[in-house]
């Protein structure tokens, strides 16, 4: 599934507080933040995947009123996946984590302070 290409980001914080808006080279330097070294690259492609639109659908999860959309890159040990919606051409990154398996992922860097989506909780698609 793709969808619009992303002009735009908002991160959507763990306590609930939002950024402003970003261009990519800013929400790549603050995700950067906070990872290890060893996933940066996969960070730098999952945004890619959301700024230039080949997100991929997120089962039937909805936050916010709207379907979930994830980019993922890496292998299972250095993995990175970024969970998101779109509004217009504004992607809101709400969570970030890594594989688990094959089709699940942890929300393993930050989640949302309730919900789906929280830290340490794991995502089946």
């Amino acid at each position: 599934m793709s969808h619009t290409p992303a002009a735009t980001a908002i991160v959507k914080k763990r306590d609930g507080t939002a950024t402003n808006a970003m261009a990519q080279p800013q929400v790549q330097s603050y995700l950067l933040n906070l990872l290890g070294v060893n996933r940066h690259a996969n960070l730098k492609q999952a945004l890619n995947d959301v700024f230039s639109g080949k997100g991929k659908a997120s089962g039937s999860h909805i936050q916010d009123g709207l379907a979930v959309l994830h980019a993922s890159s890496g292998n299972m040990q250095q993995s990175v996946t970024l969970f998101y919606v779109m509004q217009g051409a504004q992607a809101i990154i709400f969570a970030m984590g890594e594989h688990a398996g094959s089709s699940s992922y942890k929300v393993s860097d930050f989640g949302q302070p309730s919900g789906t989506f929280v830290q340490g909780a794991k995502i089946a698609l």
